[in-house]
């Protein structure tokens, strides 16, 4: 017999929705997957004075939603062909896409006036899209990242290069992989770009690549990234299962903390022995692939930290 419900926001079709949705029905926890896929084209979802309907039925039991995918960013960077060929197409799209994230986000952030619990909060993805306001933020509370420099004027490129070195590039929103700044990148064409807008710039930090998942006040697994990409989101070879320093449990920790994230997934990388730097915190981390490699279960330890928040 079920005795509570969980919500998962998210697409129901995806990996890490159905992982978490079989490891709750396991526990006997109903799953309730708020679709934000077909969301509002097929499924109604209704707000009325803190009472909530989903697909028409009420889900004000809920207690705790883990947020696995909203987009609240804007604008959509990435739209059908088809729709782009008439300019019309392409705003009715844009403003009901805008309306759509804004009525989630409200959503999601009003549940704290019903006490709900909302792993993480829509506050932390604004962190993941505002990735210059996380470098600050975790850089004002003492916590080491790389040099960094946002900018759209190639002199303060040029300046920053006879700083570091070695530079790094990456969108300032995300969606795009982190790569090298490569001498032909200096030339005037390339440079002419950053005139379409600002770019992240950051030392190149040679070293091991390293993933640390955290929950709550804890350090649930970590591991080396094996790969010979910058970015290692452009291919792994294989992950290596470590145990970190007591210093560095603590940087993971409060790097969390300071974000405001319950549950993150945060990229390190080891520059020796002694010295760690944090590149990101991040609010709603893949982690299926990272736990076969590893042997942690890292959606059981997540299953269990919802359903204590629930209880």
């Amino acid at each position: 017999m079920v005795s509570i419900r969980i919500g998962i926001v998210g697409y129901k079709d995806e990996d890490h929705t159905e992982l978490m949705a079989g490891i709750l029905r396991d526990k006997n926890v109903e799953p309730v997957v708020i679709d934000t896929l077909y969301f509002p084209e097929e499924i109604p979802f209704s707000y009325r004075e803190g009472n909530v309907k989903y697909n028409s039925a009420s889900i004000d039991d809920i207690k705790t939603f883990y947020v696995r995918t909203v987009y609240i960013s804007l604008p959509v960077y990435q739209l059908p062909d088809e729709e782009h060929k008439l300019l019309d197409d392409w705003k009715f799209m844009y403003l009901a896409t805008r309306e759509k994230h804004s009525f989630l986000a409200s959503w999601l952030r009003a549940q704290k006036f019903q006490g709900k619990n909302v792993i993480n909060p829509t506050e932390t993805f604004d962190l993941h899209f505002l990735k210059l306001y996380q470098l600050e933020l975790l850089r004002k509370n003492k916590i080491s990242v790389p040099k960094t420099l946002v900018t759209n004027s190639k002199d303060e490129v040029l300046e920053f290069r006879n700083e570091v070195k070695q530079m790094v590039y990456k969108p300032v929103g995300g969606g795009a992989e982190c790569e090298m700044l490569k001498d032909e990148d200096f030339a005037p064409e390339r440079m002419q770009l950053l005139k379409n807008a600002p770019v992240i710039f950051q030392e190149y930090i040679p070293g091991d690549n390293i993933r640390v998942y955290v929950i709550e006040d804890k350090i649930i697994s970590a591991g080396i990234i094996h790969t010979q990409h910058v970015d290692y989101r452009a291919g792994e070879e294989k992950i290596e299962k470590i145990k970190l320093p007591g210093n560095v449990e603590k940087m993971c920790l409060s790097a969390a903390k300071v974000c405001g994230m319950k549950f993150s997934g945060i990229d390190i990388k080891k520059k020796n022995k002694d010295d760690f730097v944090l590149i990101e915190c991040n609010p709603s981390p893949m982690f299926k692939g990272f736990s076969e490699r590893t042997g942690d279960n890292i959606g059981e330890a997540l299953s269990e930290y919802l359903i204590k928040l629930t209880r």
